[in-house]
């Protein structure tokens, strides 16, 4: 059974509507995410899972609709080619996470597996390595929300793999996560709750063994078979 927590929601968004340059690029999208849930957006290419998550975190401004979230110091992203200053990679870390001493900014690089790197400019690691430091420089701030836009694209086996292994250590210390990800066999692994967009359109939002066991809509049947 699902316990209050899991069952009460973190954020909710109604009737969400996005337009560039004469072009409706979100329309009318409503949802709900539970707390400490692990939901996956999921969508081809253009359906819109990035400027979605971008619309849920604040970062850019929607035309109509609302959007009922923990207050932005409470929430961090992750994107899909992380920001990375012209710093040593200690550097970077403390930059970002500014409320950590050197020791504590230590520690959580060592959890990023680039303890050897360190000193090294943060701009030289792989990108698996910037991912990792980026991954771990959000969790480090103990996140009541983190938004993850294809964590794990282009990552290889040993980087995918830890990437998943934080999700989960967060996903069991109670941050909720929102990830999108076209790795259908990663959504089965994570995720517990999935939306699936089309066009900018919201078509599908169900638990994710329902989602890919028996899907409803005739665009997430189409979506998996293509998958």
């Amino acid at each position: 059974m699902m316990s209050d927590a899991r069952s009460e929601v973190i954020l909710s968004a109604r009737g969400l509507e996005l337009v560039r340059e004469g072009v409706r690029l979100l329309h009318d999208i409503s949802l709900d995410i539970r707390r400490g849930s692990i939901t996956l957006v999921l969508g081809h290419n253009g359906a819109g899972k990035t400027l979605l998550l971008n619309a849920l975190h604040g970062l850019i401004d929607i035309q109509s609709g609302s959007i009922d979230a923990p207050p932005l110091p409470h929430q961090k992203m992750v994107f899909q080619k992380p920001i990375i200053t012209r710093r040593t990679t200690r550097q970077h870390f403390q930059f970002i996470c500014r409320d950590l001493d050197a020791n504590e900014a230590g520690e959580w690089i060592k959890r990023a597996g680039i303890a050897d790197r360190i000193d090294a400019p943060a701009r030289a690691l792989s990108g698996g390595e910037q991912q990792k430091l980026a991954l771990v420089g959000a969790l480090a701030a103990q996140p009541d929300i983190l938004f993850l836009d294809e964590p794990t694209a282009h990552l290889d086996f040993a980087a995918t793999k830890f990437v998943e292994g934080m999700i989960r250590e967060a996903h069991e210390a109670g941050t909720t996560i929102v990830m999108t990800s076209h790795n259908r066999a990663q959504s089965e692994r994570l995720g517990e709750d999935v939306l699936l967009l089309d066009g900018g359109r919201l078509v599908e939002a169900a638990a994710a063994d329902r989602f890919f066991s028996a899907p409803q809509h005739p665009l997430a049947k189409q979506y998996l078979d293509h998958l």
